[in-house]
């Protein structure tokens, strides 16, 4: 069997397993960053569908009171004339979607959107690629997903009111369920004599091309373009991300302080090891690049038992307890990547750097 050149990075791991699974350890409580920035992103994804929507549905209405009615009316026309447009009438009272659960415990409050008809609202659900069945909607049905359902207990045919959920104004029946994933809520809600609302969409724009296009189409006109769901919810979130960054740094220093600790014990302990190498000719250099080394091998394993303790937490709990409840916690997420290099890079660069330089200056004369 070939022997490891005492000299790598693996002799030393081979050679001081305790040492090193206690270092180990240390660098694997980083990775919970991973975790906990999906947990984050895993709130705002929640979300995505509603944005999807949102990017191709605008919605146009009376500013104000009905002073601008006139003025809601010509734009109204100028839509209708539009051959890049299509448009159905809502009502112009307001609605809310209903409140939703979240992998953080939170309480979130989904979209809504209110059609006039079962037939505006099929047509809109056809540009949107919902699918479903829809024969039994009528005035005052309710579309929810599956996951919707799950979230808050409710089957098909279930009637509900204020009393199930304080943003619902007045009885609904569910009379669809459908597949989409998103928390929105559809309602249906018959009203000819309150018309003063427009979902406007495009079979060849959408997102900010189409959000552009509505407004300039409106000009002067006193007419309200509603932002998209994505300018007006993401904003909301922004607390967190600050709050998990802040949280972050912090924990990353607190690692690192106590990484250092054992870490500088170890290689004190080492000095007349590095000596003698730096007698039998090595550099400084090769010195601290052996150091570096065996931090970032140390590391990589730390990464990926971290990262393999992380995909298994993330699949049990998604199967035994999310997913039952119509919720998902990502695998994966920009959010929780970025935690964990920055906190990751807080943690070994250090130690690299100031590790490196004090193994470099060992020399054996001094022993």
């Amino acid at each position: 069997m070939k022997k490891i050149n005492p000299f790598s990075a693996f002799y030393y791991m081979k050679e001081n397993r305790g040492r090193v699974f206690l270092c180990i350890f240390m660098m694997v409580l980083a990775t919970l960053m991973f975790l906990a920035g999906n947990y984050i992103h895993s709130e705002t994804y929640s979300f995505e569908k509603e944005f999807e929507y949102s990017d191709k549905i605008v919605v146009a209405g009376l500013q104000s009171t009905d002073e601008e009615y006139k003025d809601f009316a010509a734009f109204r026309k100028a839509v209708q004339e539009d051959e890049k447009l299509e448009f159905v009438d809502v009502t112009a009272y307001g609605f809310s979607g209903m409140q939703h659960g979240t992998v953080l415990g939170f309480e979130m409050g989904g979209w809504s959107y209110v059609f006039n008809s079962a037939d505006d609202m099929k047509k809109v659900f056809k540009h949107l690629g919902i699918k479903g069945d829809f024969s039994k909607c009528k005035n005052r049905s309710m579309v929810i997903s599956q996951d919707f359902a799950d979230n808050k207990g409710i089957r098909l045919g279930d009637t509900l009111d204020h009393s199930f959920d304080s943003y619902i104004d007045g009885e609904y029946t569910v009379d669809a369920i459908i597949d989409d994933g998103s928390f929105c809520t559809f309602l249906i809600f018959e009203s000819d004599d309150s018309l003063g609302r427009l979902y406007i969409y495009s079979d060849t724009m959408e997102k900010e091309e189409l959000y552009s296009y509505v407004k300039k189409l409106a000009g002067d006109r006193k007419v309200q373009i509603s932002e998209s769901a994505r300018s007006r919810v993401l904003p909301q979130f922004y607390v967190f991300y600050v709050l998990f960054y802040a949280v972050d740094i912090l924990i990353a220093v607190v690692l690192a302080v106590t990484v250092n600790s054992v870490v500088t014990g170890q290689y004190i302990k080492r000095t007349c090891e590095f000596g003698i190498y730096r007698a039998l000719g090595r550099s400084r250099r090769e010195v601290r690049k052996k150091v570096a080394a065996e931090i970032i091998f140390m590391n990589i394993t730390a990464c990926i038992i971290g990262g393999a303790a992380i995909f298994l937490f993330t699949y049990m709990i998604n199967e035994l307890v999310y997913m039952k409840k119509g919720m998902h916690l990502l695998f994966y997420s920009g959010t929780g990547l970025a935690g964990f290099i920055l906190c990751d890079v807080l943690i070994v660069v250090p130690l690299i750097l100031s590790k490196g330089r004090l193994m470099g200056k060992a020399d054996v004369t001094e022993f």
